[in-house]
């Protein structure tokens, strides 16, 4: 019992710091760093060499950094767009597409989100996505709340198949990646119908959904779900996500120009143009440069870039290249005189940030080396084994959590999913789905994900009120999971 509490007492430390007391995460996640370096140094069952300790801290710290790294390229690019006046230009044509606000939001937060995720993964729609949404006029809190939740359907698929394909490479020679992608995507397809309307609920509250509304986010969520299934199941899990991003945008978009023309939409909701700037003169071509040419640069570069380039890490090169392409739009812009001034107010922006990312980081290497994820897992699934399809997407989210990437959770945990299932008789493909499709969950509360979205949107010290708003959609979406994977598990696909 004392080891089971010592294994759990970090993760204790941040949720009770950040979610209980309410201290901003820079505090509590150096303090709980500084505690978990204690406990790895003198308590037995988890005690690491001091070289190992050391390594895997300076390792947690370097990667931290780089993740802000890649916080800093977003506020980068988002400066230039609000400071060219290239932004207000954007604004006009989204507004003239919808005045909805809640459209506005599923597109840029869900659509848009999910293809980035699905391109370069590592968070990249709470760096693109989010800021976006809050230049728009979207209040932080929905912007942060919006991008977490969608990236925990987004994210199994995401990172063009490297979380399915990276996370379970050790077993691909005996388990079918194909049937892993498929019944992953058999999972998030309920995830993605439920979304939309599920995160309108929990911002605007059931006021919010009107019948209008409720038929789009029903179209755009379907949407998503749809293509999601159609390429897991005879593509692989490379494209998943890419084609559920873009194929819903499609999808919204079409259904707003054919259903909407007359839309009837409640005030409160409505986005309102600032008469008072008057119409931008910028052309609409050179106001999206910014982000036409990411749509093209993330992709290509993640397909196509020298595998060095690759193993720097996703949040170097896709800083990397988000400055890159910042740099391209200010020539295209005519500012490249004010970009040092941008780098300059952006790293002050996320240099609180910093901290916190590192600890935290820090923090999850240091679980993950001494055992101390292992023994949580374990003592989950020994108590629960009946039911062990279900608690996989418990442990997936816990992996997350700690690990801050569905990758890392499905490395973490695969050899002991595949091990229960042969004890067990379950789908081994389809426990792996489970797990996969929780530890997407889970990187809606993950502590780090959280501090690097709040970070970009300016929101820093609030990140307890954030894991408070996602609470309540991560539940609901933990209980469908787990009832799906159970479901499949017993009834549609048992082992064979």
């Amino acid at each position: 019992m004392l080891q089971l509490f010592m294994a759990i007492s970090p993760i204790l430390i941040v949720m009770i710091g950040i979610v209980g007391l309410k201290k901003p995460a820079t505090i509590v996640s150096a303090i709980a760093l500084i505690y978990t370096i204690f406990v790895t140094m003198f308590y037995g069952k988890f005690k690491l060499e001091n070289a190992v300790l050391f390594s895997e801290t300076t390792k947690g710290i370097i990667e931290g950094a780089k993740m802000v790294f890649m916080i800093w390229s977003a506020f980068l690019i988002l400066n230039m767009l609000i400071n060219t006046g290239a932004m207000d230009k954007i604004k006009e044509i989204i507004a003239n597409l919808t005045l909805d606000n809640r459209k506005q939001f599923i597109i840029i937060a869900f659509c848009f989100g999910g293809f980035l995720e699905g391109v370069a993964g590592a968070g990249t729609p709470a760096a693109i996505a989010a800021p976006f949404l809050v230049a728009l006029g979207i209040p932080p809190v929905f912007a942060i709340v919006g991008a977490l939740v969608f990236n925990g359907i987004a994210a199994s698929l995401g990172a063009a198949g490297l979380t399915t394909i990276g996370g379970f490479a050790a077993f691909l020679d005996v388990v079918d990646v194909m049937d892993i992608s498929k019944y992953t995507s058999f999972i998030h397809f309920f995830g993605a119908l439920l979304a939309p309307i599920l995160v309108l609920v929990i911002l605007w509250g059931k006021k919010a959904l009107d019948k209008g509304i409720v038929k789009f986010a029903l179209a755009t969520g379907f949407a998503y779900g749809f293509f999601m299934v159609l390429v897991a199941t005879f593509v692989g899990a490379e494209f998943p996500t890419i084609c559920a991003g873009l194929g819903s945008l499609i999808v919204a978009i079409a259904y707003i120009k054919l259903f909407c023309k007359n839309e009837s939409i409640p005030e409160e909701y409505q986005y309102v143009i600032d008469e008072s700037k008057g119409k931008s003169t910028m052309p609409a071509w050179k106001a999206l440069s910014a982000y036409a040419i990411l749509l093209v640069a993330l992709p290509a570069v993640r397909f196509f870039a020298p595998l060095w380039f690759i193993k720097l890490g996703f949040a170097v090169w896709i800083g990397i290249t988000i400055t890159c392409v910042c740099l391209v739009s200010s020539i295209i812009l005519r500012d490249v005189t004010s970009m040092p001034g941008y780098m300059k107010t952006s790293f002050c922006s996320v240099f609180g940030a910093l901290i916190a990312m590192a600890s935290l980081v820090a923090l999850s290497n240091l679980m993950k080396t001494s055992g101390m994820l292992s023994v949580i897992a374990t003592v989950i699934a020994n108590l629960l084994g009946p039911v062990y399809p279900a608690i996989a997407v418990i442990i997936g989210s816990l992996g997350s959590f700690v690990a801050g990437t569905t990758t890392g959770s499905n490395i973490l945990f695969a050899p002991m999913h595949y091990e229960a299932c042969t004890i067990l008789g379950f789908n081994i493909p389809l426990v792996f789905a489970a797990q996969s499709a929780g530890g997407a969950l889970g990187n809606m509360i993950c502590t780090n994900n959280v501090v690097a979205v709040c970070a970009t949107v300016g929101f820093k010290g609030e990140e307890g009120t954030i894991m408070r708003k996602v609470f309540k959609p991560i539940c609901i979406l933990w209980l469908l999971y787990c009832l799906l994977a159970l479901f499949y598990a017993y009834v549609l696909f048992p082992a064979a």
